[in-house]
């Protein structure tokens, strides 16, 4: 289940489809697990950027996985404490992502918005879920993970 905010149709479309994605490729159900997806402009994610992380500067996405690190396979049964009362599912985390440099670097990418939008979700989805790119050998696993799920959800590069 998404929380989705300040999104057109046409980017939540694209969101949902990535968060199927994610989901299916985990062995989780949908409805298992929740998150929140927001887009904003590059003075906010700047902000946020500064007081979250200490880095006085814009950036493409942020992540704020709520939990230090999901057990796979993915049972709920492992996190029936703290499973929201309401929907029974686990909150993950919240996504930010800006809209300008969403937009710049895929320019610069040389491929869509649409694209791009799905590569950020992607890469936010799974800092979600565990996975980094601090050390080389944990980039290499999280990189083909994300060639995984946008080649699934055929967000191929144009």
């Amino acid at each position: 289940m998404l929380g989705l905010y300040n999104l057109s149709k046409e980017e939540e479309k694209i969101v949902k489809k990535v968060f199927k994605t994610v989901c299916k490729l985990h062995g989780i159900r949908q409805n298992a697990i929740s998150a929140d997806i927001s887009i904003v402009d590059i003075n906010q994610i700047h902000k946020l950027n500064m007081e979250t992380r200490q880095v006085d500067k814009p950036t493409d996405v942020l992540s704020y996985p709520a939990l230090e690190n999901i057990i796979f396979p993915f049972d709920k049964k492992n996190y029936a404490d703290i499973l929201s009362p309401e929907d029974k599912t686990l909150y993950i985390g919240e996504i930010i992502i800006c809209h300008e440099i969403m937009e710049e670097q895929a320019t610069e990418y040389g491929h869509s918005v649409t694209r791009e939008l799905a590569f950020l979700t992607t890469h936010g989805l799974l800092h979600l879920l565990g996975y980094d790119h601090i050390e080389e050998d944990m980039r290499k696993v999280m990189r083909a993970k994300e060639d995984q799920v946008l080649t699934t959800a055929k967000f191929f590069r144009e």
